[in-house]
């Protein structure tokens, strides 16, 4: 079942965005998260599903919800899968009850290596979503969720919930904030006393923010994921009538 999940997951590049996605109810469907693939309705960056063998294939948005729905993006595939190549099912009772054990596949922090993991379901998040205790970290968004028992699909790992959040969120606006002032500064020429040049500490000190905002961002993991339920894509797969 490992490897049948394996054989149905992308790791899906759009623009500088990377993340995962996975063949859904046909050969010529890919399913994703739509943040993942924001650089295409933002700029028209061209969207590529990667293969763990490294085949690169075009796709083409189909549909979508946005980030702030329910944050799924339906494909198609243009271009030909190798054969081997799964195609998941979603579940005909897409619910997620507490216990229930799953398998869940992706890209963690956009690395080559496709890691296959076992959670189970914690709890419910939301009307459409719930909690998984697996180690999710940025890159896995977009992955299949299936149950372990039987390989049907459940949900798309969309989220991961770590301490500080908001105030890392705060830190970005500061550093945003920052960064600007000390590019303002340097137009206007440096400052300096007994010897130190304070606009390019300045801008030394925000840019080494921006670091250490990022560093926590990809490593403050708690081991919880958040899945959303496959419900709402698979309608809107049966409403536009797709193969």
């Amino acid at each position: 079942m490992h490897q049948r999940l394996a054989d149905a997951t992308f790791r899906v590049e759009c623009g500088t965005s990377s993340g995962s996605g996975f063949s859904f109810r046909h050969p010529s469907i890919a399913a994703t998260n739509c943040h993942v693939i924001e650089p295409y309705l933002s700029a028209g960056s061209p969207i590529y599903l990667v293969t763990e063998a490294g085949a690169r294939i075009p796709a083409q948005l189909v549909s979508y919800s946005p980030e702030n729905q329910y944050d799924f993006a339906l494909l198609t595939v243009q271009g030909s899968l190798s054969q081997g190549r799964q195609v998941l099912q979603p579940k005909a009772n897409a619910a997620a009850p507490r216990g229930l054990s799953t398998l869940f596949a992706g890209f963690p922090h956009g690395i080559h290596d496709l890691l296959v993991h076992e959670a189970v379901v914690s709890g419910p998040a939301a009307s459409h979503a719930f909690y998984i205790d697996g180690s999710v970290n940025g890159g896995n968004s977009g992955g299949p969720i299936v149950e372990k028992a039987t390989g049907e699909l459940i949900g798309l790992v969309t989220q991961r919930r770590f301490l500080g959040v908001v105030q890392l969120g705060q830190l970005r606006q500061k550093v945003q904030q920052l960064t600007q002032h000390c590019q303002g500064v340097a137009s206007q020429g440096s400052v300096e006393i007994m010897g130190v040049n304070f606009g390019a500490f300045a801008q030394m000190m925000a840019q080494n923010f921006i670091v250490v905002d990022q560093l926590l961002q990809a490593n403050a993991n708690s081991g919880i994921g958040i899945g959303f339920s496959i419900e709402h894509m698979n309608a809107e797969y049966t409403r536009l009538g797709l193969p």
